[in-house]
C-alpha cells in the first residue's frame, strides 16, 4: 500500500495521461483498505493499517485524479497524505501529442511539520504501433524538506504486446546542490484471473553535499499481484523496496502489504490504452457476444471502416486511431455505414455506438476487459 515518488507518478499517469478513455467524460471512485509491515530508512519496522480513497475524472482532453491515505502505525501515530494531479492533452496528431500537467501533494506525520510539493510539467509523447515514448520536464516547489527549486528531466519508452507491457524511464533530479539519476523499468503481465507487475531500478549516481554522498547509492524493486474477485472488488498483495524522493518529500522504505480495493461509484472502469505507462489494466478474452461486425480495408492512409447495422439510425466509432474522439459514420446503402480514416498497421483498440446508446465492442474483435469489468475491442489491421 506504500508509494514512492516515481510509482505515484506512474499510477497517476495510468489514470490521467493516456490518449483518452473509451467513454468520454467518466468519473470513478475507489476505496482501498489494507495492512502493511513498513521499515522506513533509518527506522525500525512497524505494522500499519492503511485506508486510501481515490477519485478520478477522465475526458478525451482533460483529466483529474486525487488520492488520499491514512496510515495508522502500531505505535498509535499516523500519517495523513494526499496527492492530486491534472493533465491536458494538446494537439490531434496520431504520431505525437503534447501534454501539460500539474500535481500537488502533502503529508503530515504525528505533530511534525507538513511536507509536500507543487509541480508543473510538460511532456512530448510519440507513438507507433505498439510502442512509444516521451520526453518530459517537471519544475516547481518542495516544502518541509531540502531547500532549492526542484527540477526533473525524464526520458521514457514503452512497448505493448498481447498480455505483456514494458516501460522504462531515466529521471535526472536537481534540487539545490542535490543531483541524482534514477533508472526504472517495469513489466506487467495480465492473465485471465491474475495481474502481475514487477518494477526494478537503481540510483547509479547521486551527489548530496550535505551528506557527502556520491556514486552508486542503491538498487530497488517491487512486485504487486492483483486478483479481481468481482466487477467491483479486487485483492492485491505486494512488497519490495523503493528509494527516497526528495522532490515529493517521500522517505525510502521496505514493505510488505495486503489489501482490498472497492470501486464505490462510477461507470464500469475504462480500458487503459497504455500509451504512456505500459501498465496494462485489462485482460484479453474471446467473446461471441459482440455487436455488429466492423470491417476494415484499404491502404493505411485511407482505410474504409464499414459496419452493417440494419436497425441503426446513427452509428459512431472511436478508438486509439481517433484519439478516443467519437466520429460519425455515413449511411452509404441500406444497413451499411462507412467512414474513411488513416490507420497504421498494427493492433488497435476500438468501440462502436448505435443510436446514441452505450459504447460496445464490435463484432469480430477480441474483448479486452479491465479489472473492474469495462471493455473495449481489439482489432488487428494488416
Amino acid at each position: 500500500m506504500t508509494r514512492r515518488g516515481w510509482r505515484e507518478a506512474l499510477a497517476i499517469v495510468a489514470w490521467l495521461l493516456t490518449i483518452g478513455p473509451p467513454v468520454a467524460g467518466q468519473t470513478e471512485g475507489t476505496l482501498g483498505l489494507g495492512a502493511s509491515v513498513i521499515e522506513y530508512d533509518g527506522f525500525l519496522s512497524s505494522g500499519a493499517v492503511v485506508f486510501a480513497p481515490a477519485l478520478r475524472f477522465d475526458s478525451p482532453r482533460l483529466s483529474f485524479g486525487g488520492q488520499g491515505s491514512w496510515t495508522m502505525f502500531e505505535s498509535g501515530r499516523s500519517v495523513i497524505q494526499g496527492t492530486a494531479a491534472v493533465a491536458w492533452l494538446a494537439g490531434s496528431s496520431r504520431a505525437w501529442r503534447l501534454e501539460l500537467s500539474g500535481s500537488a501533494g502533502a503529508s503530515e506525520y504525528a505533530a511534525e511539520s507538513v511536507t509536500g510539493h507543487l509541480l508543473a510539467g510538460a511532456r512530448l509523447h510519440v507513438f507507433a504501433a505498439g510502442t512509444g515514448g516521451w520526453l518530459g520536464a517537471n519544475l516547481g516547489q518542495s516544502f518541509g524538506g531540502p531547500s532549492g527549486v526542484p527540477m526533473e528531466l525524464v526520458v521514457a519508452g514503452w512497448s505493448v504486446s498481447n498480455r505483456v507491457a514494458l516501460v522504462g524511464s531515466a529521471t535526472t533530479t536537481f534540487q539545490g546542490r542535490l543531483r541524482q539519476l534514477d533508472l526504472v523499468g517495469a513489466i506487467r503481465w495480465t492473465g485471465p484471473k491474475l495481474e502481475l507487475e514487477v518494477r526494478a531500478g537503481a540510483r547509479p549516481w547521486a551527489h548530496d553535499p550535505e551528506n557527502a554522498s556520491g556514486g552508486f547509492t542503491e538498487a530497488f524493486g517491487e512486485i504487486t499481484m492483483t486478483v479481481p474477485l468481482s466487477p467491483r472488488l479486487a485483492v492485491s498483495l505486494g512488497g519490495g523496496k523503493y528509494p527516497s524522493d526528495p522532490v515529493r518529500q517521500v522517505v525510502g522504505a521496505r514493505y510488505l502489504s495486503a489489501g482490498f480495493r472497492l470501486r464505490t461509484f462510477g461507470r464500469q472502469a475504462r480500458s487503459v490504452p497504455v500509451h504512456t505507462t505500459g501498465v496494462l489494466r485489462s485482460r484479453l478474452v474471446p467473446t461471441d457476444e459482440n455487436g455488429p461486425p466492423l470491417e476494415i480495408g484499404g491502404p493505411a492512409e485511407r482505410r474504409t471502416l464499414r459496419i452493417r447495422a440494419g436497425d441503426a439510425t446513427s452509428v459512431e466509432l472511436m478508438g486509439d486511431f481517433t484519439d478516443w474522439i467519437p466520429v460519425r459514420l455515413t449511411r452509404v446503402a441500406p444497413a451499411v455505414w462507412e467512414i474513411k480514416l488513416a490507420i497504421p498497421a498494427g493492433v488497435h483498440r476500438v468501440n462502436i455506438r448505435l443510436n446514441g446508446g452505450v459504447w460496445s465492442v464490435p463484432g469480430g474483435a477480441r474483448l479486452e476487459r479491465t479489472e473492474f469489468g469495462g471493455s473495449v475491442g481489439i482489432v488487428v489491421v494488416p
